[in-house]
């Protein structure tokens, strides 16, 4: 085909289920429509199979802490019950036969028939070793840089001058920081990818071990300039960097078969009228856009399918640009959209027609995530349309909320620190005596002895980048404690390693105003009166509709 491209890029979500825990029913249940049952809701089953998958992702969303001890069955119960009550009431007002949610029912259910029937086609996918052990060298391989950063580009641009002169790249360095050119030095760092900023790994990849990079810029930091010193990988292997590997080239593997398996089924089933949809002008005034959304010609014959006409790519192409058409016939953008959008419609075409061929439809797990998905919007209807309207805020219960929180609300304290780690404490403790009697941080960087290599692994880097006092090792916050900026501070680490700390810039906490946390603060309030308005009505309507309890011992 001339203008239509042939590649396709289809979305494939293959999720892994590992083994979570369910609820075991110790006496017998009812069997109803053929599915064990834990309870019904006016005689409508909640199985046993859906109370398991409700305890599932109730697992998976505890946080890890919480994890711990017995589960509460009987939450996760009373939640399907409640659901489920206020799912007959918004069915008795009509809610499910809005045609907002029945056009989300249904773009669902075709998502999910398509998903569904691509994940079928990988399951046997298996990733090739060879690429994994490629890519898996790639993650793990480390650089080792000199770098030095810059504020200003000017800086850099002189700096980098005075390097394609000749000058020695370490010696550079040392003199930039004792002129205050340059903001610090990094000498012989190892790093991996993952440690760099994207634009720098792009640099360190293509450059030859011995040279040095142009400048880059790093976004506010400002900018820097690198020495690629080596390279290593690391002689034991690492389990975590293997299985992300494995997890990519698989990832990728699935997709390519996906799109493989597209593109057989588009090759014996679709035959597309090429002068037709050439021909089709959607800018032109005559015959108009709207005309065409009448035009009943066909474009693309599906065999075994509906074909897909002029006037359903002409409604395809309206759908695309949702902020107005005319804009985009004006600005010249419909025309070059039509191959895009066609394939998009074949696409979708051809594989619900495999899917329900497949029978895909009648399979249980497609049945219970359409019903499952139908459930949250009626639901979501239900809450927006019936439960919000008689939820009020005001001005003293957000206030209230505010200061019965207020440690929610705190800006957390923020440090600018700068490091020398020393291998012995009478080092470190001569370096804080040097500093407290005026000697320039950044000069004794360069000069102090017994510093610690700065390869070593494990060790602290801060960097003088603005950092939570939260997020430092419990150690590093005790030794912060109190601390003022132009303090220095001695601390010993795990490993045995002495740092001099310089505080050169704090941040304290305080409290955020009130203004700027009052719209999440009544999200949060707002949501809390939600839950209980629901728990209400529910209690309500459980005198209208019976609701009956199978499962024993949910405590």
């Amino acid at each position: 085909m001339t203008h239509v491209k042939q590649a396709v890029f289809i979305t494939v979500v293959c999720l892994l289920f590992g083994v979570l825990p369910g609820y075991a029913a110790d006496g017998k249940l009812p069997v109803i429509d053929g599915k064990l049952t834990v309870a019904t809701v006016n005689e409508e089953p909640i199985t046993l199979e859906e109370f398991n998958r409700a305890i599932a992702a109730s697992h998976e969303s505890r946080r890890a802490e919480e994890r711990a001890g017995r589960i509460d069955y009987s939450k996760i119960m009373n939640r399907l019950i409640n659901t489920r009550l206020m799912m007959l009431e918004a069915r008795n007002i009509g809610l499910d036969e809005l045609s907002e949610v029945k056009k989300l029912v249904a773009d669902y259910s075709s998502e999910t028939l398509m998903e569904l029937l691509l994940k079928g086609q990988v399951r046997g996918v298996k990733a090739d070793e060879d690429e994994v052990e490629k890519i898996y060298q790639e993650m793990v391989q480390e650089w080792q840089v000199s770098s030095v950063r810059f504020a200003k580009e000017e800086a850099a641009k002189k700096f980098e001058e005075k390097i394609k002169g000749g000058n020695n790249f370490e010696e550079a360095v040392n003199k930039a920081l004792e002129e205050g050119t340059a903001e610090e030095g990094e000498v012989g760092q190892y790093l991996k990818d993952k440690d760099l900023a994207p634009q720098v790994a792009q640099v360190v990849a293509k450059m030859e071990i011995g040279s040095t990079s142009p400048v880059v810029a790093i976004g506010e930091k400002g900018f820097i300039i690198l020495r690629l010193e080596g390279k290593r990988f690391p002689a034991e292997e690492d389990a975590e960097a293997m299985e992300r590997a494995r997890r990519q080239v698989l990832n990728q593997a699935r997709v390519k078969a996906a799109g493989d398996y597209y593109e057989d089924l588009r090759k014996r089933h679709v035959k597309i009228d090429e002068k037709l949809i050439d021909g089709l002008d959607f800018e032109s005034e005559k015959p108009g856009f709207d005309s065409l959304l009448k035009d009943k010609r066909i474009i693309v014959e599906v065999s075994g399918g509906q074909p897909v006409t002029v006037g359903e790519l002409t409604k395809a192409l309206k759908q695309k640009f949702y902020h107005g058409v005319e804009r985009a016939i004006k600005a010249k953008q419909v025309n070059k959209k039509k191959y895009e959008v066609l394939e998009r419609v074949v696409e979708k075409r051809i594989l619900l027609k495999e899917a329900f061929k497949q029978g895909i439809d009648r399979s249980d797990e497609y049945k219970y995530r359409v019903k499952e998905y139908e459930i949250s919007v009626i639901f979501g209807a239900f809450i927006e349309k019936v439960i919000s309207p008689d939820i009020k805020l005001n001005q003293e219960e957000l206030k209230a909320y505010y200061q019965e929180n207020s440690e929610k609300y705190k800006l957390p304290e923020m440090m600018r620190i700068k490091e020398l780690v020393f291998e012995k404490k009478s080092d470190a403790v001569s370096a804080i005596e040097k500093l407290g009697k005026g000697t320039d941080f950044n000069w004794l960087s360069s000069n102090a002895e017994g510093q610690v290599d700065k390869s070593t692994r494990g060790l602290l880097k801060f960097k003088g980048e603005l950092l939570t006092v939260s997020s430092m090792p419990e150690g590093v916050q005790k030794t912060m404690s109190g601390a003022n900026p132009g303090d220095f501070r001695l601390y010993e680490s795990p490993e045995g390693y002495f740092y001099v700390l310089y505080i050169y810039h704090l941040i304290p906490a305080e409290l955020r105003p009130f203004e700027s946390v009052k719209e999440d603060i009544a999200k949060k309030v707002f949501k809390d009166k939600a839950r209980k308005a629901v728990e209400d009505y529910a209690d309500q309507l459980r005198e209208y509709y019976p609701v009956k309890i199978y499962a024993k011992d949910l405590q």
